[in-house]
C-alpha cells in the first residue's frame, strides 16, 4: 500500500502510505537524502550569487603546463557496499530497493485465483516458493461484513489512530523500539526501505487477486475514510507494520537489548491495531489483516536473510477460503485458524482444514549491500545499548 512510508515524527517523509496511496511525498528529506546533494539549494537567488561570486574570484582560466598527475587519489571510486555512505539519501533509497527485489518474481500463471512469491538465485540458478496466497471466495468475503459492521463501531475511539496511520506508522513502532532521529538513522533507513519494497511486492500482489472492498458488498459500510484505489487482499498496512515490526524486532534482539520479548509483543499489538483499524475504518476485512501478517512475517524473513548471513526463511501457504473469524495476531503466529461449519448448518468439505501452512526454513545467498546497511545500523545499537 505504502509507495513510501517514511513518517511523523522521525522523518516527516509521508508517502503513498498504507491504503491511502495518494497522499504524494511531503518531501521532508533530513534522512533520506531527497533534499539534494551538500547544501546548494534551488533558490534562484542563491544560483545567481554563485554565478557572480565565482565571477569575482576565479580568475583569468589558466592551462596548467605541465599537467598535473591525474588526481592525487584514484580517477574513480573502487566498488564495494562501503561506498554507499558516498551517495545522497535517495540514491541510496533506490540502490537498496533493487537489491532487495533482485529474484523476486510472481508466479499467478496458474490460477486467477492465487499468487505465489518465489525467489530466484542466480548464482545456484535455484528457484525457492517464499509464499502462496489464496484469496477467498465472494461468500467468504460477505460472511466478514459482520465484523466490519461491529468494529464500526469503535470509530469515534480510533478517529486519532486511523487518520495519523494514513501516512505513518513507524511512529507507532518507534515509540515502543525507542527510535530516535539522531541516533537511529540508520535503523530508520533499514526500515524505510522494509516499507518501500514491501509496498512493491503487496501491490503487485494485490493486482492479480483483485479482491473487492467491504463498501462494494454493502452500501451500510459507509467508510470514514477514502477507500482506497487498489485491492482489499491482502491487507497493505497489515503487511507493511508487520513487516517492519518483526525486522524491528530481529535487530533490537541482536543488539542485546533489555527485555526484548516484552518488546516484541508491543511491537506486534501495535501491528495488530493498525490493521484491524483499518477494519474499523470500513476498508478492510479480517481476513484480509490475517494475509497481511503472513505476507508481511514472510517478507521480513526474506529481508532478514539478505541481509544477515545466518536468517532462513519459512514458506508458508496462507488460503483465504480456510479462515474464519476474527484477526488476531497471535492466532496467526500459531496457526489456529481452520475451516469451521457455518450457521446455517451447511457441511462444508474443507471444515477442519487449517488456514496457514508452513514449510521447512530455507536458505538464501545473502548480499553484501544489504548487510552493510544491517550493520550500520546494528552498530547504532550497540553504540546506545553499551
Amino acid at each position: 500500500m505504502a509507495r513510501n512510508v517514511l513518517f511523523g515524527m522521525f522523518s516527516g517523509d509521508s508517502g503513498d502510505s498504507g491504503d491511502s496511496g495518494d497522499s504524494g511525498d511531503s518531501g521532508d528529506a533530513r534522512f533520506s537524502g531527497d533534499s539534494g546533494d551538500g547544501t546548494r539549494g534551488g533558490s534562484p537567488i542563491l544560483g545567481r550569487a554563485l554565478i557572480t561570486s565565482r565571477d569575482g574570484v576565479v580568475g583569468r582560466w589558466e592551462k596548467l603546463d605541465p599537467p598535473p598527475p591525474l588526481l592525487p587519489y584514484p580517477p574513480h571510486h573502487n566498488p564495494g557496499a562501503d561506498k554507499l555512505d558516498l551517495w545522497s539519501g535517495k540514491v541510496r533509497r533506490h540502490i537498496l530497493e533493487a537489491e532487495m527485489l533482485e529474484g523476486i518474481y510472481y508466479d499467478d500463471s496458474n490460477a486467477t485465483d492465487s499468487i505465489a512469491i518465489k525467489f530466484h538465485d542466480l548464482g545456484s540458478n535455484k528457484t525457492e516458493s517464499l509464499i502462496h496466497i489464496v484469496r477467498p471466495t465472494a461468500e467468504d468475503f460477505e460472511r466478514q461484513l459482520t465484523w466490519v459492521r461491529n468494529y464500526a463501531a469503535l470509530r469515534p475511539e480510533r478517529n486519532s489512530e486511523i487518520m495519523v496511520q494514513l501516512t505513518d506508522i513507524l511512529s507507532f513502532l518507534g515509540s515502543v523500539g525507542f527510535l530516535r532521529t539522531y541516533r537511529n538513522r540508520k535503523t530508520i533507513e533499514l526500515l524505510s526501505l522494509v516499507l518501500h519494497v514491501t509496498t512493491i511486492i503487496e501491490m503487485r500482489v494485490k493486482h492479480t487477486l483483485a479482491c473487492r472492498r467491504p463498501v462494494e458488498y454493502s452500501h451500510q459500510v459507509q467508510p470514514m475514510i477514502q477507500t482506497p484505489g487498489h485491492g482489499a487482499f491482502p491487507s497493505g498496512h497489515a503487511t507493511e507494520s508487520f513487516a517492519a515490526a518483526f525486522v524491528l524486532a530481529a535487530l533490537m534482539q541482536q543488539a542485546e537489548v533489555h527485555h526484548i520479548e516484552e518488546t516484541s509483543t508491543q511491537l506486534m499489538r501495535h501491528a495488530e491495531r493498525i490493521a484491524i483499524n483499518r477494519t474499523v475504518a470500513g476498508v478492510h476485512f479480517p481476513v484480509d489483516s490475517a494475509a497481511g501478517m503472513v505476507l508481511g512475517h514472510t517478507l521480513a524473513e526474506y529481508y532478514l536473510a539478505r541481509m544477515k548471513i545466518s536468517a532462513k526463511v519459512t514458506p508458508r501457504t496462507f488460503d483465504g477460503r480456510l479462515f474464519d473469524g476474527d484477526f488476531q495476531y497471535a492466532s496467526v503466529l500459531s496457526g489456529d485458524y481452520k475451516k469451521v461449519s457455518h450457521p446455517n448448518g451447511k457441511k462444508d468439505p474443507d471444515d477442519g482444514k487449517k488456514n496457514i501452512l508452513e514449510s521447512t526454513p530455507i536458505k538464501l545467498p545473502h548480499s553484501e549491500l544489504l548487510k552493510r546497511l544491517w550493520d550500520d545500523a546494528l552498530e547504532e545499537w550497540d553504540t546506545i545499548t553499551s
